[in-house]
């Protein structure tokens, strides 16, 4: 059997590729053939784990981004995603499309997997192959709200995206859409969470929640021996801002951290990710470590308290591991994931800047969308230290991570969502 992958690449964060290369694992071990489309920075991550990479040239091939955002940005629905990968006029939907098509034929596989990426259903159906979609109930197409724990600001009006996509959609004979999120239709729907934390409205058959879709990467000898030297004998706090982050100026945030638990009675490990290397920092605490990259779950497993910005693969990573949150997002979607988390009991939610907000009127080729920007982060050492004591001292967060953690045992991850995929193979 071969399949081959489509998750959405042209963002900064690495969280579609992962769960993909999480299920493209087990296929793997099963003895499928497993192929990744993927452009850009990316790319040479995913073919260093074996598999083959295409390397699409259309919308376009991203490059690392240098220039600082805003502090924190609200958003409303996956359009903007669709404007930001330049799919902006009919033209860039039809070539793309073709050249994906082109890999199609040359590959002949067996199903296509897409994680948020516009274009898997619309091959699927040209190519007639099954098409199996990693989704979130955000985006899921039946119901989705990014915004969900509070109304959407009415000042802000995402881009519309039908002019682009329904007149290809229709000389191609498929039905038109609604909005962006229609796009991610498919034969199986799967749900990398539980319900508690990714509810979706009951009735959708072809919905599953197959929990985590997380890799599981040997720790090497080096890294097991760095991670038992650290001190044991006072609470571990991890930090790590993910590729979801690399837009922003995350030297403020590191500048929160250091005064807000550089005296704390706790070990902090910070991870600066690719962006920062820890010589942009001021000399660390004696009670901080400060690292460009640790080996994520591991270091996670090994914690009592995560600080993170809020994507959803240290989410689940988090849950895996019954380990309690403080999330300090960076826009509406981070945000999204850790309202649940804090809705569970697990979490608590600071938000990087809140404001004032500017309205920002973005020009595009149908016209103009807007946002919400707040440009200068006002997230305080004393609240930030205030949430990581009431975690740490508060019980009940380790309770309701550790039952967060049990439910989400009860499902196989990677394994079930790979049952799944040949189970719909087989029925094609």
């Amino acid at each position: 059997m071969k399949a081959l992958l489509l998750p959405s690449y042209l963002g900064s964060g690495f969280g579609h590729i992962g769960r993909c290369l999480a299920l493209a694992g087990e296929l793997r071990a099963r003895g499928w053939q497993c192929h990744f489309a993927v452009a850009g920075p990316h790319a040479e991550k995913v073919r260093r784990t074996g598999y083959h990479v295409y390397e699409p040239r259309r919308p376009f091939r991203p490059k690392p981004k240098t220039k600082n955002g805003p502090a924190y940005t609200i958003l409303s629905d996956m359009n903007y995603q669709l404007v930001r990968d330049r799919f902006d006029s009919p033209r860039v939907v039809r070539a793309s499309v073709r050249e994906a098509l082109r890999l199609v034929k040359r590959l002949q596989p067996d199903v296509l997997i897409g994680d948020t990426w516009p274009l898997t259903h619309i091959i699927g159906r040209q190519s007639g192959i099954p098409v199996v979609q990693i989704t979130k109930s955000i985006v899921h197409p039946a119901c989705p709200r990014l915004i969900w724990w509070e109304e959407t600001p009415p000042v802000v009006v995402s881009p519309d995206v039908r002019d682009v996509f329904n007149p290809v959609l229709r000389d191609w004979g498929l039905p038109p859409i609604e909005r962006a999120e229609d796009l991610l239709a498919g034969d199986l729907l799967l749900i990398p969470s539980i319900p508690e934390l990714d509810p979706v409205q009951a009735g959708f058959p072809s919905t599953r929640y197959v929990g985590a879709l997380i890799r599981s990467d040997p720790l090497s000898s080096e890294w097991k021996v760095w991670l038992e030297r650290l001190g044991r004998g006072r609470p571990l706090v991890y930090v790590t801002l993910g590729g979801g982050a690399d837009p922003v100026s995350g030297l403020d945030l590191f500048s929160v951290v250091v005064q807000a638990l550089g005296d704390f009675a706790a070990n902090i490990v910070i991870s600066t990710g690719a962006k920062f290397n820890p010589a942009d920092l001021a000399t660390p605490p004696e009670n901080m470590i400060v690292k460009k990259w640790v080996p994520g779950p591991a270091m996670i497993a090994r914690s009592d308290l995560v600080i993170s910005h809020g994507g959803y693969g240290t989410m689940m990573e988090s849950v895996l591991h019954g380990v309690p949150s403080v999330i300090i997002p960076f826009h509406s979607e981070q945000e999204a994931n850790g309202r649940r988390l804090e809705a569970s009991g697990v979490g608590i939610v600071l938000r990087h800047s809140d404001g004032p907000y500017e309205l920002v009127r973005m020009p595009w080729r149908r016209g103009t969308f807007t946002m919400l920007v707040a440009a200068l982060p006002t997230l305080t050492p004393a609240r930030l230290r205030d949430a990581v004591e009431r975690i740490l001292n508060e019980e009940q967060f380790r309770c309701n991570a550790d039952r967060l953690k049990q439910d989400l045992a009860k499902y196989g991850g990677p394994s079930l969502a790979a049952d799944l995929v040949e189970e719909l193979v087989q029925r094609w």
